[in-house]
């Protein structure tokens, strides 16, 4: 094992060419010691007199060791959210407390609603280059994900190294909500409840988080790690940023390697391999390296692994970001994908300026969506910027307030008379933040349609009933943007994702004439018998009918183990509801599927014409494989898609809102009910 202090051959953080400890100990200065570990409550100040943050304990088992981190959970912290999370790495020689003091990210956490970890080496020491460490950052990565407790940690709780206690999180580095929310019965969980969906006890309230919203950062030796780690592990964490970080060159053969592809795992119980293969060195990880004057050669090597690993420019642009001088390197067609660099002064230390600019300028605003086998890194808007940017309005339905943004394309003119889709968050993902998933925005502006992203209660959607309020919240604001925007009423849409996918479908079928097509993503149902009555009643005033695309990945939860249709299930109720409600006679077959994983099983063969989009590099013949259902009308029509997409767990693909707006832009809902199609 190889101890290792500091950047190879130059300093430790900016302190000196030599430890932290070697240093105090020429000029006298005391050492304080390690973290004293407690089951709640704030850490004891290591000197006299100065303020603690609040620093709670966790212990795991790692390779057959105890180890433990601390963590500190923002009085903000959102229980109905998810909530993001900086793994913070300090340098050799310092505590946990230590370094909090010196970087204020507690107070950065507690001012900005979010969760800070600190990670710890076991002594004094950071043990580089040895892999030991890379399972300890790994270990505490997958244990937090469930035990980021609220007021500590709960009695006969977080050890053994166990991922989440049973709470239903998916397999993977950091698993999404629990693996049957979005296609469970609705009811809306308490909040700080996981997932809210599973039933039993309630458990100690944690604060949620997600795949996406993870990131990590160290000084000097806790840097190497962090390099290390992101690079043997690149699809665990959004971004990096590290002061005097340098990996070791055994490291960097690591991307060569086959990549994790964690996502295809994400909601547990999957089994089929990737299509699209990467290496580790391909998996883009945004990275902001900063160095105590010029990097040395050893620092110029991360520099440029990350340039080739985000595919960035070779031309940087240079300004001034939070205080630094920042050379970025971004990738021409996802900015997400950049390699910042930044050269301090040759003494300067991991303080909480540089802390500040890491967080607001830079993790803030870079998340590893769920959209392939790696993630793909994707710009965020800050909730800040999202109501300085939208117009944001309320409604108040049965005594409780709601909440949705609106966005205008830029040459909207009041009173003119565009179409509306209307977005719907999944549970724990408010508005504010799946509008940077899915961006629908931005294809608005492009298409010319004003785009509505409504927020349901506590973050959920209650899509048991017709008429509940959250049914006629977004029956109100139907109607608002027609009053209030000039929309046209015959082109209003609605698209949604997770439990919001459900609430999306349960209102086109059960509201049919508020909507000219609809297009539920990744979660459907099943549907509550009020629905079922609902639909029966409304089928049997007249023959209306609602275009639907369906868009659904293979290794989420509704697919089998090895990505295939289960013929039986969720979707295959769905489909065959949407197939009666649109006199579709289209017959689907069932094979038996011969799993090397399992025993065989019965899958589904949709029997519509076939149509595969969605091609590129990656994915040559096509991610999306569309079956395109026709009603059995005089003059058939496209009233159901299905869009199985490949290698796409609980996540969507960034050119889901376009697809769903070409399928959109086609359908007319007439006064009378009827439909118009005019293929474009």
């Amino acid at each position: 094992m190889r101890y290792f202090s500091g950047r190879q051959g130059k300093t430790s953080s900016g302190a000196s060419r030599i430890s932290r400890i070697a240093m105090a100990a020429l000029l006298g200065l005391s050492i304080s010691a390690p973290l004293a570990l407690v089951s709640s409550g704030p850490i004891m100040a290591a000197e006299a007199g100065a303020e603690t943050p609040a620093l709670l304990h966790n212990m795991i088992s790692v390779n057959g060791r105890d180890r433990s981190y601390v963590y500190h959970v923002s009085a903000k912290y959102r229980p109905d959210a998810f909530n993001f999370v900086v793994y913070v790495l300090p340098d050799d020689g310092q505590t946990a407390e230590d370094f909090a003091r010196q970087t204020d990210w507690i107070k950065l956490a507690d001012d900005n609603g979010f969760v800070v970890v600190f990670l710890q080496p076991d002594g004094e020491h950071w043990a580089a280059n040895s892999g030991g460490e890379e399972a300890y950052v790994k270990a505490v990565c997958d244990h937090a994900i469930t035990h980021l407790m609220i007021g500590g940690r709960p009695a006969g709780g977080a050890g053994g190294g166990q991922r989440g206690g049973g709470e239903g999180q998916g397999a993977g580095p950091n698993a999404g909500p629990a693996a049957g929310a979005p296609n469970a019965a609705p009811a809306v969980p308490a909040a700080g409840m996981a997932g809210g969906m599973g039933g039993g006890a309630p458990r100690a309230p944690r604060a949620q988080t997600w795949a996406p919203f993870q990131f990590i950062t160290g000084a000097g030796a806790g840097a190497t790690i962090a390099q290390e780690f992101v690079v043997d592990q690149p699809g665990v964490f959004a971004a990096i940023a590290t002061l005097d970080g340098a990996p070791f060159d055994a490291a960097y053969a690591k991307g060569d390697e086959p990549a994790q592809g964690y996502f295809m795992n994400l909601r547990g119980g999957k089994n089929a391999a990737p299509v699209w293969k990467q290496l580790k060195k391909d998996v883009p990880v945004a990275a902001w390296l900063f160095t105590t004057g010029a990097p040395n050669p050893a620092e110029t090597k991360p520099i440029d692994y990350w340039k080739r690993s985000d595919a960035v420019a070779a031309t940087p642009q240079t300004n001034a970001i939070g205080g630094f001088q920042v050379t970025t390197y971004r990738n021409a067609a996802n900015p997400a994908q950049q390699v910042r660099t930044t050269a301090v002064a040759e003494f300067a230390k991991y303080d909480k300026t540089m802390a500040s600019a890491i967080w607001s300028d830079f993790f803030a605003h870079t998340a590893r969506w769920t959209s392939s086998p790696n993630g793909d890194l994707g710009t965020m808007l800050t909730e800040a910027e999202v109501k300085a940017s939208f117009d944001v309005r309320t409604l108040d339905i049965t005594g409780k307030t709601y909440t949705y943004y609106v966005k205008t394309p830029s040459t909207y003119k009041k009173g003119q008379s565009l179409p509306v889709v209307i977005s719907a968050h999944g549970a724990f993902f408010p508005a504010w933040l799946y509008l940077s998933q899915i961006k629908m925005h931005e294809v608005g502006e492009k298409e010319g349609f004003i785009t509505v992203y409504v927020n349901g209660q506590q973050n959920r959607w209650d899509f048991t009933t017709p008429d509940g309020p959250d049914a006629q919240f977004i029956e109100q604001v139907a109607g608002d943007m027609v009053t209030s925007y000039g929309a046209d009423k015959s082109h209003v849409y609605m698209q949604g994702f997770s439990l919001g996918s459900g609430m999306s479908y349960m209102m086109g079928i059960t509201h049919p004439q508020l909507f000219a097509a609809v297009s539920p993503n990744n979660g459907i149902g099943p549907m509550t018998p009020a629905v079922t009555a609902r639909v029966a009643e409304i089928k049997a005033k007249g023959d209306i009918r609602l275009p639907m695309m369906i868009v659904y990945g293979d290794v989420d939860s509704g697919g089998s183990t090895d990505a295939k249709i289960p013929a039986l299930g969720v979707l295959r109720g769905a489909i065959n509801e949407m197939k009666t409600y649109n006199n579709i006679t289209t017959a689907d077959g069932i094979v038996t599927y011969n799993s090397p994983n399992t025993l065989s099983y019965d899958v589904l063969v949709p029997g519509a014409k076939l149509v595969r989009a969605g091609v590129d590099k990656r994915y040559p013949n096509g991610r999306f494989q569309i079956s395109a259902y026709q009603s059995a009308d005089p003059k058939p029509l496209n009233l159901l898609n299905l869009v199985w997409v490949t290698d796409l767990s609980h996540g969507g693909d960034p050119r889901t809102a376009q697809m769903e707006w070409d399928y959109f832009k086609q359908w007319q809902r007439n006064p009378d009910g009827t439909l118009t199609f005019t293929a474009r």
